[in-house]
């Protein structure tokens, strides 16, 4: 039954999405650009509106928005662009369908990097209550100090489909991957007719490496004959090699040529800094739904935009009704020269300008690292367009900027007063990157600013990027965001963030425009420099091959926990239970199961991971008293114990196996609290208890 379900909501997923895409798509010069750009849209205003009052669940919505899709196509259906249509939807499909099958192999969410963070997330506005919602890691408080946008947009989905929180992150993993590739693919398309030349771009977007992929390869090697789990550590270490290399693996070398190229820099005192990238293809392995997931779709609407607006003008062509006999509907031909004159066209170049403005606010509140890195290839365009003789429409701009501010207002009023501050700093000597694990990591795009200067036909655009990407790499080196991590770790979160976006913006548009130029030995040169980039898929395949998928399918991602049939009860009782928030015990500082239960449930928990809300928040020394309690309250050693539980409006505890382990703490905390809360017991052994305390209706 799981799969007729499955199969079901995904179709009703594509179709409204297809619908949506044909609708947008009057306005938008590309079938990729006005998919994204319709769903970006839809989810700001209705992000907009909800912070005035919350909708709540609105599965009344699917069949009203499926039955206008269903229609839009049937009544497109023989229109003359209609092959072009659908090979945008196969192309979109192919993305999303890579997408899904992570999801569906690797399902399951578990503490392992921010998975279990991204599901609160996600949980936090799944209730779809007036925002900003509750925060349901340190309820009373309210969540305004994340920029949580992308994690809102897949609740939404969730809400209207009427998904549960595991398969919501799921299917909106899938979705928010395959829409930058489509970006991607049409960014290329643009420029290059050869097909091939295509497929070898996309596939690096999507499946390839780092600069530093060949070398991972050539300095750390298997051992020579591995055992079973052997090959399976090793599959797993080469997935993230390249990615994070600096300080990772280039002190872990193991073959003469890694340990001649690539000594260790630990010194007495001194730990070499971890200076990691998370490109685009890692995501897949990393598995998280996290805000650089939406600043990679911001960063490619950006892009595609640019490239339909310098050379995509000729992607659809307008059909003169007078001229030609035509239905009076625009014509989407593929990579035809138009002439930009033509009121169609210029309506295009309009909305691409305003969409592109548009991307700059909506960062803020999906990525807030990558803010100032977007804005940079915005105004690098500007001024690019300036230096061109063809100065951008500030109309335009001004519309999309202005109304992408006006529209994300309510969200900022809360957010700028809340979130922690985070100064820009100059990178001190000690913590520069190596220049060899910077030259081995980058060299591609340095490689290919170095080109664009003799990229004959594409050199003017090609230098603008060149600039945008490779002055943002100078300026990397220069400052970083001081956030509340040091030593090893001082510059690594605003490296991760800004060398990805860097890395992904600099590969599509350099290459693309190189491989577009009339250059043959440019073309020779870029082809093999993305082959090697490309040797990733080895070990991307190798990852699949090695890693055990024992809960392929169960894209409610609880799978790690409810293989276990009692905890399964458990879980399923949570969930169906009234709201209220519910106690858990805390099991260290993050990275804990503490809270699984309330998360899968969509329920409040009385306190989330202590560290990850000092993080976010900076001093809450609240969140240490409280941990310090329920550590307490679970040793049977609180004192005043209901008293405490109704002052923190608790109305479910959680115990659990790990908590059973506690010698006479469950008869200690039975006696305290028996009056005001029931014992609902999950399983038969009368020595070891798991279950749920339920508080009394008339306590409430």
């Amino acid at each position: 039954m799981n799969l007729i379900y499955y199969f079901y909501t995904v179709l009703l997923l594509l179709v409204n999405l297809a619908g949506l895409t044909l609708f947008m798509s009057r306005w938008l010069p590309t079938f990729a650009l006005a998919r994204a750009a319709g769903l970006l849209l839809f989810c700001t205003v209705v992000f907009f509106m909800e912070h005035f009052i919350g909708f709540g669940q609105l599965a009344w919505v699917w069949p009203i928005t499926t039955a206008a899709a269903v229609i839009m196509l049937y009544s497109e259906r023989h229109n003359r662009c209609s092959p072009i249509f659908w090979r945008s939807e196969l192309v979109f499909l192919i993305a999303f369908a890579y997408g899904f099958a992570w999801k569906w192999s690797f399902p399951y969410i578990y503490p392992s990097s921010e998975r279990v963070t991204d599901l609160y997330f996600i949980g936090n506005y799944l209730s779809g209550q007036t925002l900003p919602p509750l925060d349901n890691w340190f309820p009373p408080n309210r969540f305004d100090f994340y920029y949580g946008f992308q994690h809102y947009a897949a609740a939404l989905m969730g809400r209207i489909l009427g998904l549960g929180p595991g398969l919501t992150y799921n299917l909106a993993f899938a979705l928010i991957m395959a829409l930058p590739i489509t970006l991607a693919w049409d960014f290329t398309g643009d420029f290059l007719k050869q097909t091939w030349k295509r497929w070898l771009i996309v596939i690096a977007f999507v499946a390839g490496g780092t600069g530093a992929t060949p070398f991972a390869h050539l300095s750390f090697a298997p051992p020579a004959q591995p055992s079973a789990q052997q090959k399976i550590d090793f599959a797993n270490d080469a997935m993230w090699a390249s990615q994070r290399f600096i300080g990772q693996l280039d002190q872990r070398m193991n073959t003469e040529f890694g340990k001649s190229v690539f000594p260790s820099q630990a010194k007495p005192g001194w730990e070499p800094r971890e200076l990691p990238v998370e490109g685009f293809s890692y995501q897949y392995y990393v598995g998280d739904y996290h805000p650089p997931l939406g600043g990679f779709l911001l960063l490619m609407i950006a892009i595609a935009s640019i490239g339909a607006l310098e050379q995509g003008r000729h992607l659809r062509a307008s059909v003169a009704d007078d001229k030609h006999g035509a239905t009076g509907k625009e014509c989407r031909t593929e990579h035809v020269q138009a002439n930009p004159e033509e009121a169609g066209d210029r309506r295009y170049q309009f909305v691409l300008q305003a969409l592109l403005a548009f991307t700059v606010p909506l960062v803020i509140a999906t990525n807030t690292w990558v803010f100032p890195l977007q804005g940079a290839l915005v105004l690098g365009w500007i001024v690019w367009r300036y230096l061109d003789g063809n100065p951008p429409a500030w109309k335009a701009l001004l519309i999309g900027g202005g109304a992408g501010f006006l529209l994300l207002y309510p969200f900022l009023t809360g957010f700028a007063s809340n979130a922690l501050p985070t100064p820009i700093k100059w990178v001190q000597a000690q913590d520069h990157t190596p220049i060899v694990g910077f030259l081995a990591l980058h060299w591609p795009l340095l490689l290919f600013g170095i080109l664009s200067f003799f990229a004959s036909g594409t050199r003017r655009i090609a230098l603008m990027f060149a600039a945008v990407f490779l002055g943002l790499l100078l300026v990397s080196e220069c400052i970083y965001v001081d956030d509340p991590t040091g030593d090893k770790y001082e510059r690594t979160n605003t490296v991760m963030k800004w060398w990805s976006w860097i890395w992904e913006g600099g590969l599509v548009a350099l290459a693309t425009l190189l491989l577009a130029s009339r250059s043959r030995w440019i073309q020779s040169v870029v082809t093999l420099a993305l082959l090697l980039i490309n040797w990733y898929v080895v070990d991307v395949a190798r990852y699949w091959i090695y890693t055990g998928k024992s809960d392929a399918g169960k894209l409610a991602a609880n799978s790690v926990y409810t293989n276990d049939p009692v905890v399964c009860d458990l879980f399923g009782f949570l969930e169906k239970a009234p709201p209220g928030i519910v106690l858990e015990n805390n099991y260290g500082n993050s990275y804990t199961d503490s809270g699984i239960y309330a998360a899968f449930a969509v329920k409040p928990t009385l306190l989330g991971w202590p560290m990850h809300l000092q993080t976010w928040h900076g001093s809450v020394s609240q969140a240490w008293i409280l941990k310090d309690q329920i550590v307490k309250f679970y040793e049977g050693q609180l004192p005043d114990t209901t008293a405490w539980l109704l002052a923190n409006n608790v109305e479910y505890i959680v115990w659990n196996a790990r908590d059973a382990n506690q010698p006479n703490a469950w008869e200690q905390i039975k006696k305290s609290i028996g009056q005001a809360y029931a014992w609902h017991e999950f399983q038969s052994d009368p020595n070891r208890h798991m279950g749920l305390w339920v508080r009394h209706n008339g306590n409430e």
